[in-house]
């Protein structure tokens, strides 16, 4: 069994099972990857991949079973790389970071500010994804590091690390009747029009929930992906805001209200690694200026 083949399956899956993109990353012919797909198979005596003609479409039960070990095999050989060019080259080299649109437009430009200032020759990449597809960017090694709430905590293939905590604001035109408030009860939010994230983002889970459990079906009249959304529909006058608290920017949107609210919990932001994997001295760097950046 070659490297060459494991490589050509893993290669496969992370380009959604396109050959052609696939062998463009690998710089080889799309004929080559299918003789190395052709070759494993015959030494395993079956299918990795599923087809629909001569399109692969998805991995078989064994394609399922073998593809974290040869995510295993890449990870350490991705290491051994990063050992190499930390001892060579220190100062140089790409970083890559998985995250949200919250993080990365409202929390992460300090910390990335003073990172470039450290490593002003590290080409630094943002990623925007929803958070499972952060937490399998790093898991396939396509990022180096995730950034979000959601999906990575509880993910066996990744070591994570605390970032921050933070809380929802309900937002509101200064001349709103619920802008003189501190508090709002559950019923009486859900009484007016909401505008809040996209499900699977920024707590939006722990919203709907929160309000199902209180027997309550508020209408959601807008749901985006960026708080800078929120905010302008809000201002517009098309309903109460529900957003995270590190993305109200009072400067931006003078003519809006932010009102603390505990009714949806506390949420912790969470930095991923891969667990059997050691990324580059920069980017443990880049993780101990996130950690820093909240404490005090």
């Amino acid at each position: 069994m070659q490297l060459k083949q494991l490589e050509t399956v893993w290669h496969t899956v992370v380009n959604g099972y396109n050959l052609s993109q696939a062998a463009n990353v690998l710089h080889t012919s799309q004929s080559s990857l299918s003789k190395h797909i052709a070759a494993l198979e015959n030494q395993l005596k079956t299918e990795v991949f599923i087809r629909q003609g001569k399109r692969l479409t998805g991995l078989t039960p064994m394609g399922e079973s073998l593809l974290p070990h040869i995510e295993s095999i890449f990870a350490e050989i991705r290491t051994i790389e990063n050992l190499s060019l930390d001892f060579n080259n220190p100062q140089t080299g790409t970083l890559t970071i998985a995250t949200t649109h919250t993080q990365a437009r409202y929390v992460l430009p300090d910390v990335i500010k003073q990172f470039r200032e450290r490593f002003p020759k590290v080409n630094l990449i943002l990623q925007q994804a929803d958070p499972e597809t952060i937490a399998q960017m790093v898991i396939r090694g396509q990022a180096d590091i995730g950034v979000a709430t959601e999906s990575l905590l509880h993910n066996n293939y990744l070591r994570c690390h605390r970032y921050y905590d933070w809380s929802h604001r309900i937002i509101v035109p200064n001349d709103h009747e619920l802008a003189g408030e501190t508090e709002i009860d559950l019923p009486t939010l859900a009484s007016y029009p909401i505008i809040t994230y996209h499900g699977g983002f920024t707590g939006r889970g722990a919203i709907d929930q929160t309000f199902t459990d209180a027997g309550l079906e508020p209408e959601i009249v807008l749901a985006a992906l960026d708080a800078d959304v929120i905010s302008t529909y809000v201002g517009l006058g098309l309903g109460v805001g529900i957003i995270a608290e590190m993305a109200f920017e009072p400067r931006h949107y003078p003519e809006l209200t932010a009102i603390p609210v505990d009714h949806f919990g506390r949420f912790t932001s969470w930095m991923a690694v891969r667990d059997d994997a050691e990324i580059r001295q920069y980017g443990r760097a880049f993780i101990d200026l996130c950690q820093k950046q909240f404490a005090s």
